[in-house]
């Protein structure tokens, strides 16, 4: 009896993160699209980082937020962007260099122009959004999205180490810019 009442519960809570990954999908997958095509320039090989990305923010569904939270647009246009990154690595292109893969699209999501619930977070999101690209990231996923450093690395396919030393060394810049 109790085991068919877990069952039952699991498979509830996988119900509700699937519909949650389809409204994710819904709300920005043009977004995403447009990120991932920013990166690799080729319609299939953009619609496979979309597809890498979503099974990438299914292990993690318990840090998103609803759909337009600005930290959930912000995590999922970072894990397209490195799930194409990916791929571009994987395909060993050299018509582009790294710099151009990471600049973000002109129309691309702002952490300024969010509203933020106070000022001291609107100030603190102005500085993390004026900083260095890897300082950026990786302060955004853990101050704003509230991650450890062992799913920054999972989500950025970076070693942890590497993201535990970048959550120092931007931690020390945020503060000396605050």
């Amino acid at each position: 009896m109790k085991k068919i009442a877990k069952q039952k519960r699991k498979e509830s809570w996988e119900e509700a993160a699937r519909k949650k990954l389809e409204e994710v999908y819904r709300v920005h997958g043009n977004m995403m699209m447009q990120v991932a095509m920013s990166v690799l320039h080729q319609q299939q090989d953009a619609e496979d980082a979309i597809q890498n990305s979503i099974l990438s923010l299914s292990r993690h569904m318990d840090r998103i937020g609803s759909a337009e939270d600005y930290r959930t647009v912000s995590y999922v246009r970072t894990v397209v962007r490195n799930a194409a990154i990916d791929i571009y690595r994987k395909k060993g292109r050299r018509d582009f260099s790294y710099e151009e893969l990471t600049e973000e699209p002109e129309d691309s999501f702002n952490l300024e122009k969010v509203v933020c619930d106070s000022d001291e977070v609107r100030h603190i999101v102005t500085i993390i959004s004026q900083m260095e690209e890897e300082y950026r990231e990786v302060l955004s996923l853990f101050y704003l999205n509230e991650m450890k450093p062992r799913e920054i690395a999972d989500v950025l396919n970076r070693p942890y180490n590497t993201v535990r030393s970048q959550i120092s060394r931007g931690r020390k810049r945020l503060l000396k810019m605050i």
